[in-house]
């Protein structure tokens, strides 16, 4: 009988030692994103704005990254030879593509011999939408040969880049990513596929739960310094209007901004959505001729290590927050 319980001690322990090899639940035991197998080379990846780096470290925990887009204005982005080196070796490249919003970045990636994920090619050209450019009158680029490219503004067509704004349409970029790693790093392909699933849901859920935020509007154009909330608004039948128009750094007349606080005034317009960063005095002295609210948002393209900690769904719903006050929606 001893011996009997001998043996099943020592299979008990066998069968834990077996569990515990292998992949593991990332984030003290939540299951997901589910974690990788140890390797000795980890994955290497590059991603150009904030949402696409955090979701591709959501994909794959512990994947070494390259965010290229983080501490500038991200369509302003100049690759030093260390960013350019990391994203032509990545085993991922993770970019909007298609749409010129970073140019450089869009040159590099081209040369990348590994996987790449364009959102632009992931979500389909007829799901992007038009408008939000970007002034680049100090910006030149340099093509490889040595002549100068001024291109005037960065979205090429006038497509608008943000398409991170859309939680339904970045549910299929994760898929995407996911369906990336595991074309890179076979032995861990169910962990990435669960992982992009996940996620993949998360966003779906999000997309609801933003239609219920910015439902019942009791206004339906808001006041931006920068019109970069399309994919948010416009499928929820909501406006945006620019005080700059698409430009923020065209600056606004004291005629137009006598005829926006006019047009405020008159309509009961509670608040104007101020950015950190672009059109923000624009949006301050609207507020303030008005004498309306002045609400942040944030385009999140580049981001705080703070907001990154926080989460792209995090950070999004909380942009969808400002616009349900601003246009009083639900009750707000």
């Amino acid at each position: 009988m001893s011996r009997l319980l001998a043996l099943l001690f020592a299979l008990a322990v066998a069968l834990a030692g077996c569990a515990s090899d292998g992949a593991a639940p990332a984030g003290g035991g939540d299951p997901s994103p589910t974690g990788l197998a140890e390797s000795d080379a980890p994955l290497t990846a590059a991603a150009s704005v904030f949402p696409l780096a955090w979701m591709t470290e959501r994909v794959a925990p512990g994947v070494e990254l390259t965010f290229l887009g983080g501490g500038a204005e991200v369509h302003d982005v100049e690759l030093s030879p260390g960013d350019r080196q990391a994203l032509e070796t990545a085993d991922l490249v993770v970019y909007l593509g298609g749409i010129d919003f970073q140019p450089q970045i869009e040159q590099a990636a081209a040369a990348s011999t590994d996987e790449v994920v364009s959102v632009a090619e992931t979500v389909g050209e007829g799901a992007l939408r038009s408008g939000a450019a970007h002034s680049d009158e100090e910006e030149t680029h340099a093509d490889d040969d040595g002549h100068a490219d001024d291109d005037g503004h960065a979205d090429v067509d006038g497509l608008d880049p943000h398409v991170w704004f859309d939680p339904s349409l970045m549910a299929e970029v994760a898929t995407s990513i996911g369906t990336a790693f595991a074309s890179a790093d076979p032995a861990n392909a169910v962990a990435y596929d669960a992982n992009a699933a996940g996620l993949a849901e998360e966003l779906t859920a999000l997309d609801g739960e933003i239609d219920s935020l910015l439902a019942d509007c009791e206004f339906s154009e808001a006041i931006v310094s920068h019109e970069a909330y399309a994919y948010l608004l416009e499928p929820r039948d909501l406006e945006q209007h620019g005080i700059a128009g698409q430009d923020p750094d065209a600056g606004v007349s004291p005629a137009e901004l006598a005829a926006l606080t006019e047009e405020i005034q008159a309509e009961g317009i509670p608040a104007v959505l101020a950015e950190p960063i672009e059109g923000r005095g624009d949006a301050e002295a609207l507020a303030g001729e008005a004498g309306v609210d002045l609400l942040e948002i944030d385009p999140l393209e580049s981001v705080t290590h703070e907001q990154y900690e926080a989460g792209y769904p995090a950070m999004l719903r909380e942009q969808a927050e400002a616009f349900a006050t601003a246009l009083g929606c639900g009750g707000s």
